[in-house]
């Protein structure tokens, strides 16, 4: 966990106005290198606002959180996974977002009492190094990954990554826990490359290290920028659907800096706040009408389930139980 002092705000002239003056906190489990044009866009209209990051795994920053309640040194907590936020909001962490743009959001989405609202959407994807998996060889189904010519070829986050264990959420949804519990068996009796992050995925694959990536769709945009030689597959649209998870973001309850924090999940939502997260990111806009990054498809021409966030989280207790029992490592 690393403390950074975001000194994000660009320079202004005297005379610019400042919609929110103060200081304001945000805990998140976002890279701090995705994370900071998010924070320099909302200093250009707000640069009076004195913006301290504090960065770390959803764990650690849950603990934190958890243990300030009494005191909370945090104002925002934004994160990389909608399962956590919730599970923040069911002890108490949150108070409700108070953004009339909430009501722009999907409801599964979102927190029935605005606890939480999601960000981005980041659909769950297989990248490839196209330089050794043939067309004629590319997996359709994430379920393709266990087969045994990928032996020691697939990389994938492991059970420490929010991501993951959401997928595996879901998949319990889906296909039922029997038979997510022997995919998951099955990754690991297929000797898969398991890592702390998706990045270090994303990275073996352009670099052929590994012929195929279990990631979310956006760290294939970034070794693509990158000139790696990579491809991407959104898998079982014939089946289950694309499966998606969202960023997230709350605001802390008794905060001392409620009304900037208000305003900074109120810019997060905006068409501005939005695009950078479309433009630095390669992420999918929670809000409707805001233009996609170059490169990334429109979401809409895929099938996507239509889980509810909050029953996974209903289930997340038994899903992180299957991952140990499973070998998960």
């Amino acid at each position: 966990m690393t403390i950074s002092l975001a000194a994000c705000a660009a320079p202004t002239a005297t005379n610019q106005p400042s919609a929110q003056s103060g200081q304001l906190t945000i805990y998140t489990t976002r890279a701090e290198a995705l994370f900071k044009p998010v924070v320099a866009e909302f200093n250009k209209t707000n640069p009076s606002i004195k913006i301290s990051l504090l960065s770390g795994k959803s764990g650690e920053l849950g603990a934190k959180l958890a243990e300030e309640k009494a005191n909370p040194q945090a104002d925002v907590f934004v994160g990389t996974d909608m399962l956590a936020a919730i599970d923040l909001a069911a002890q108490g962490i949150f108070t409700p977002i108070t953004s009339a743009k909430t009501a722009q959001i999907p409801e599964r989405y979102r927190a029935t009492d605005n606890a939480w609202v999601g960000l981005t959407l980041r659909p769950r994807v297989i990248m490839y190094n196209k330089n050794l998996v043939k067309p004629e060889e590319l997996p359709k189904s994430i379920f393709d990954l266990t087969d045994p010519k990928w032996k020691g070829q697939v990389g994938a986050a492991n059970s420490t990554n929010d991501a993951m264990t959401a997928n595996l959420a879901a998949l319990r949804k889906l296909i039922g826990p029997e038979k997510t519990e022997k995919f998951v068996k099955d990754l690991v009796a297929n000797n898969t490359q398991f890592f702390g992050g998706h990045t270090d995925v994303r990275k073996a694959v352009g670099a052929g290290e590994l012929k195929l990536g279990f990631v979310n769709h956006y760290y294939y945009h970034l070794s693509r920028v990158e000139g790696a030689p990579v491809g991407i597959i959104y898998p079982d649209l014939d089946t289950t659907g694309l499966i998606v998870n969202t960023t997230v973001a709350g605001v802390v309850k008794g905060s001392k800096n409620s009304a900037v924090a208000q305003a900074f999940v109120d810019f997060l939502l905006s068409p501005a706040g939005q695009k950078v997260f479309a433009d630095n990111n390669y992420e999918y806009p929670i809000v409707s009408g805001v233009a996609l990054a170059d490169g990334v498809d429109a979401l809409d021409k895929y099938k996507i389930n239509d889980l509810q966030m909050q029953t996974l989280y209903n289930d997340l207790k038994n899903t992180k139980q299957m991952m140990q029992q499973a070998g998960l490592p």
